[in-house]
């Protein structure tokens, strides 16, 4: 027995060493299975899919915003996507930015403007058109369940819009300002030069906003003295 000892010994080591490195093995093939990129040869491929997930749509592409709601109950001709260049002037939502007085560029400074502008924005989602609809198919059917005092979803969404916009004024306003701080007289006291000021706003606005697109300016009040 004594004799066989030092053998049972020498077994029980190399069994273990055997299981050690036969461990070590399937790990390391796990681990290059896992992280080895997928161009690599491999016994078998893993494929992962999070709970929830959905595939990103792109927002890039004619500067369009996906719908995020439920499209299966979308009626005929409305728009699941926002193309902000398919957009109309008085198709959006109106938001005044409020009086602004600021000294123009002129030497001396002794030339000032007074101006109010109104900015109109395309809605970020599809909804929008959806509620549209809705609430004109209630104005023709004398109510349509939204009567008395009730407020509206279009309303809602158009007030809800109009807070999250609200909340990067103070950004939009310094830019404005800016813009128009930087003009002299000559340069926007004609016609043209209202016109060309229009654009710029649009364009410093819309550069500012990652969510929100322009699509028209107005001026309610323009004075120059």
């Amino acid at each position: 027995m004594k004799k066989m000892l030092p053998t049972l010994k020498y077994l029980f080591t190399g069994a273990a060493a055997v299981a050690i490195l036969t461990t070590m093995g399937i790990n390391l093939l796990m681990a290059y299975i896992m992280f080895a990129p997928d161009d690599l040869p491999k016994p078998f491929y893993l494929a992962y899919q999070t709970a929830g997930m959905t595939t990103p749509q792109s927002t890039d592409a004619g500067h369009q915003v996906p719908h995020s709601g439920d499209h299966s109950d979308t009626q005929p001709g409305i728009p699941t996507t926002i193309n902000f260049d398919e957009v109309h002037p008085g198709e959006g939502i109106m938001l005044p930015t409020g009086s602004k007085v600021a000294n123009l560029a002129d030497p001396g400074g002794r030339k000032y403007i007074k101006i109010d502008i109104v900015l109109e924005f395309a809605p970020n989602d599809a909804t929008y058109y959806e509620l549209v609809v809705e609430s004109h198919s209630a104005d023709s059917g004398g109510g349509g369940g939204h009567g008395g005092e009730e407020t509206s979803p279009l309303e809602t969404y158009v007030e809800e819009f109009k807070v999250e916009v609200n909340d990067l004024m103070p950004a939009i306003n310094d830019s404005l300002l800016t813009l128009i701080s930087s003009k002299t007289f000559e340069q926007i006291n004609t016609a043209e030069g209202k016109e060309h000021l229009r654009v710029e706003i649009m364009e410093l606005v819309n550069s500012r906003l990652s969510e929100y697109h322009v699509i028209a300016v107005y001026f309610t009040e323009f004075v120059v003295q």
